[in-house]
């Protein structure tokens, strides 16, 4: 049988879940519970160190979504759906709502991202 990778973990899986469901107090407590029975592995300590002192943030802003981003996607997929070409439905939207092609591409981009989370 294959070796599991080192970042996995079965004592783990319910606290990352419940993290990342923003259960942060459901984390905490099964995090204590496993480390008062003095059987957690090195995944589950590395959690709840970060509990204790997160990471530092990365310096500098976070990047911000191209605005309208939403409604240029939308009726990209739309115009894109109906038939029309990918530089004409470009061209368009950037005429309808004033941005650059580049914007309305980055806009797309960003919208596809989202709908592939989804």
């Amino acid at each position: 049988m294959a070796k599991l990778p080192d970042g996995f973990s079965l004592q783990a899986l319910p606290i990352e879940s419940a993290l990342a469901e923003g259960r942060t107090e459901d984390a905490k407590t099964a995090i204590v519970a496993i480390l008062l029975t003095g059987k957690a592995d090195k995944v589950v300590q590395r959690l709840a160190a970060e509990m204790i002192k997160p990471p530092k943030r990365k310096r500098g802003r976070r990047p911000a979504l191209a605005r309208h981003w939403l409604e240029i996607g939308e009726e990209f997929r739309l115009l894109r759906d109906d038939g029309m070409k990918y530089e004409a439905a470009l061209v368009l939207l950037s005429k309808k709502f004033g941005y650059s092609e580049t914007h309305v591409r980055k806009a797309v981009a960003e919208y596809d991202e989202a709908r592939a989370i989804t």
